[in-house]
């Protein structure tokens, strides 16, 4: 048995997903997920969450009760017998960022505590993920028109601005903070020079301060503004069918990027994935290789 914990936001529910489905592709066991954190996660100091996995078209078989507390909390006597190796219960929490290939080698039953951020989890099986996270929603009739939009321009460019709660949650910002205007302008100014007449399109959950800031003055772009609350997902569908891609330190951003299957797309990524730079030196396997980071 496996049990993957599921927590934070959408992109952050894809990486743990994703990291079930690789580990039962090495050890052919029955994998389970542990979604016990959005039933109230209100004391959580980030943001509140919800699941989100049922956009999608995939199997997440819950986890019973009755042995979540075996891992998280066991008695005195499951200490015992994890201690002297029978029928041992296996708890491993992510403590830094960077990629661990050892967990594939932790004995089983197993439960994995963390984020699990890059894609070295599952390059074994990247076209199995890939269609696992084609979502089953329909898009709205305007999502529908920008997305036939998008199909004919030829250089169409995708660029995520994440500030919301980077912004509004004093412990995020801590954390997280935001990619700056110079960020943005030199990944644009680099994108000029790889492609020809690029098109942008701009998802962000702070438009106001996007036309302000980037926008204004600009003709080739295209403002993406109406995919709020339940419906932001549509906004990473979105990105995923550009050609190319700008993204901003968050995963929602990474997956819209990643889940366009092009070898020929050009993806620029922050340098500095979090303001706390202790945290930047555990994120190296975080951003695949052949993308740009800035």
């Amino acid at each position: 048995m496996i049990i993957v914990k599921l927590q934070g936001g959408l992109g952050n529910q894809m990486f743990q997903y994703a990291l079930g489905r690789a580990f039962v592709n090495e050890i052919r066991i029955p994998l389970y997920f542990d979604a016990t954190f959005f039933r109230d996660n209100s004391a959580n100091i980030h943001t509140i969450r919800s699941y989100q996995l049922d956009l999608f078209d995939i199997e997440v078989v819950h986890a019973p009760e009755n042995n979540l507390g075996q891992f998280i909390n066991p008695s005195a006597k499951q200490k015992y017998l994890n201690k002297i190796g029978l029928f041992r219960k296996t708890y491993f929490k992510e403590l830094t960022f960077d990629f661990k290939p050892e967990i594939f080698n932790l004995p089983t039953p197993v439960y994995l505590d963390g984020y699990w951020q890059s894609e070295k989890y599952f390059e074994r099986i990247s076209g199995s993920i890939r269609e696992a996270f084609d979502f089953r929603k329909h898009l709205s009739s305007t999502s529908v028109d920008i997305s036939k939009e998008i199909a004919q321009k030829g250089t169409s460019v995708s660029i995520h601005i994440r500030r919301g709660d980077y912004i509004s949650s004093s412990s995020t910002n801590r954390v997280h903070g935001t990619c700056s205007i110079d960020y943005y302008r030199n990944a644009m100014a680099l994108m000029e020079k790889k492609i020809k007449s690029p098109f942008y399109y701009f998802f962000s959950d702070d438009t106001d301060w996007v036309q302000d800031n980037l926008i204004d003055g600009l003709e080739n772009c295209c403002l993406i503004s109406h995919n709020t609350g339940s419906d932001s997902w549509q906004d990473m569908a979105l990105m995923s069918q550009c050609q190319h891609h700008i993204i901003a330190n968050s995963s929602f951003s990474w997956w819209g990027a990643w889940l366009n299957p092009s070898d020929s797309k050009v993806v620029v990524a922050p340098q500095n994935w979090f303001a706390d730079t202790n945290l930047n030196s555990q994120t190296k396997s975080l951003i695949p290789e052949n993308w740009i980071c800035l």
